[in-house]
């Protein structure tokens, strides 16, 4: 036999050894036997091998594996959880914390930073970080009692349109003092600058009244005022530190890229 396919022999062998002793451990001590990574995915355990990972999870009797080029959907974990409302008292303001393409979700008040999701691992998340990272679906908390107020779409009355690059969209506006000042300035048309890959902005050429928060979760297609005059569009979702006011969110808006934008408002 000539080098090369013997060569190719020996490593085939070899890649087929390694399966059969791999398998054999997995099927006796649930865990590869080449492990390179051991992590945690809140109720399961997930062993990382040379051909499998293994996916030891608190809603299976036994663990499954995966051949390493295989993705595995979690399920959900609605009966891993506990809702934790630390709030003593808040306001009667509604705080949307979620929208679909149907729904947009409410808390009966402002109290999003003080309600936590603990998982059966001990690992404990805010409410929006949880959402925004899809460990908990909103039939998960409703399940789990957290009281939401849900509204449809079109029950929101749309008072502003937003056009990019000759795409219109409708604007669903907060009601407060800074949209009502914004709306006294319309029509505007910016050039919005891009930054960080998330966003676009604009210096207006006046102040407003602000409401400033921090919001902990930004959706895609959410408009806030940064600081007092500047006009921010987010186009990616991701969790944040920084206060704002909120002015909007606009449905249904597309990836808009990382150049700068034309944009009217009217």
């Amino acid at each position: 036999m000539k080098k090369g396919p013997r060569l190719f022999l020996i490593v085939f062998l070899l890649i087929l050894a390694i399966s059969i002793l791999d398998m054999v451990y997995i099927l006796k001590f649930s865990k590869p036997l080449f492990i390179l990574r051991k992590s945690h995915h809140l109720t399961c355990d997930v062993y990382e091998g040379l051909l499998y990972n293994i996916y030891d999870c608190a809603e299976y009797n036994k663990p499954e594996f995966r051949f390493k080029w295989q993705k595995y959907e979690f399920n959900n974990y609605s009966s891993y959880f506990e809702v934790i409302d630390e709030s003593e008292s808040c306001d009667n303001k509604e705080e949307e914390i979620y929208l679909d393409k149907e729904n947009i979700y409410y808390l009966p008040c402002s109290k999003s930073d003080y309600i936590k999701i603990k998982f059966s691992n001990g690992d404990t998340y805010k409410l929006k970080e949880a959402i925004l990272k899809k460990y908990v679906t909103m039939n998960d908390l409703i399940k789990n009692n957290l009281e939401l107020n849900v509204k449809k779409k079109e029950e929101e009355e749309v008072k502003m349109h937003l056009v990019i690059d000759n795409d219109p969209y409708e604007v669903i506006l907060e009601d407060n003092e800074t949209v009502k000042e914004l709306l006294t300035m319309l029509p505007l048309e910016m050039e919005m600058q891009e930054l960080n890959g998330n966003e676009k902005y604009y210096y207006l050429n006046k102040s407003l009244k602000t409401a400033k928060s921090v919001p902990s979760a930004i959706f895609r297609g959410d408009i806030y005022l940064y600081d007092d005059n500047c006009l921010v569009l987010f186009y990616q979702n991701f969790t944040t530190s920084f206060s704002y006011t909120k002015i909007g969110h606009v449905n249904n808006l597309k990836d808009l890229g990382r150049e700068n934008i034309k944009v009217t408002l009217k």
